[in-house]
């Protein structure tokens, strides 16, 4: 979460710095502050080492998977027999943002190593929640996703975007920039920031309309949206 909090706080600076009209400089400062707290709320990700035991890993590349809105299970199966029991000090997991690494030891009769390394998933999951649970014949690995979505495949694809945020061209027009972070605020905020946002608009629209105020871009129906907020 921190690179992303850190992106978002960038661009804002960057479109803050741009702006010349009070009513939107004021909304980016108000969502800057509060960026700058959710950053200060976000912990860094703890680093877990994994250390290999001794004698042949053999990797996994046969696994299924399946999803839920919170979570992506990843199933490793036919690596063991019912009978036989991984015990948890045997497991070794390293989850981070975008990746994930696991290691059972001495599995099976022939006490074998096994792992399994995925990366580039589809979206961020959450490290401290994600975890390894030990099923008949081999591992479920359950992924938790940072927010409710559906992922329709495991790893990112080359053609998929990778967030939602606007793109910011620095060599383009900075009011179609400011057009669409505002846009994205107003879409993705809650109740009190559509409020905010809805009410600038609608008072900024009333000062054009009276040639007392700036011109501002075209923002839709925002403004006028203020008396249903």
């Amino acid at each position: 979460k921190q690179w992303y909090q850190r992106r978002v706080r960038g661009e804002i600076e960057f479109l803050l710095g741009q702006s010349k009209q009070k009513v939107v400089q004021d909304l980016l400062q108000k969502e800057l502050v509060k960026q700058k707290e959710l950053l200060k709320s976000v912990p860094a990700p703890e680093k877990r080492q994994i250390v290999k035991s001794g004698g042949k890993t053999k990797k996994i590349t046969n696994y299924s998977w399946d999803e839920n809105l919170k979570y992506v299970k990843i199933y490793v199966r036919d690596i063991k027999t019912a009978d036989d029991i991984i015990e948890k000090d045997d497991i070794e997991a390293c989850f981070e943002q975008r990746s994930f690494s696991v290691i059972l030891r001495k599995v099976g009769e022939k006490n074998i190593n096994y792992s399994l390394s995925i990366g580039n998933l589809n979206a961020d999951i959450s490290p401290e929640t994600c975890k390894v649970v030990p099923a008949k014949t081999g591992v479920t690995v359950h992924l938790a996703k940072t927010r409710n979505s559906m992922w329709t495949n495991l790893k990112l694809q080359k053609d998929e975007k990778k967030d939602d945020i606007p793109k910011m061209d620095k060599d383009a027009d900075p009011s179609a920039g400011l057009m669409n972070l505002m846009k994205h605020m107003y879409e993705t905020g809650d109740d009190e920031m559509k409020r905010t946002i809805a009410k600038s608009m609608y008072e900024a629209q009333n000062k054009k309309s009276t040639n007392e105020g700036p011109d501002l871009p075209d923002m839709g129906d925002m403004g006028a949206g203020f008396d249903n907020l």
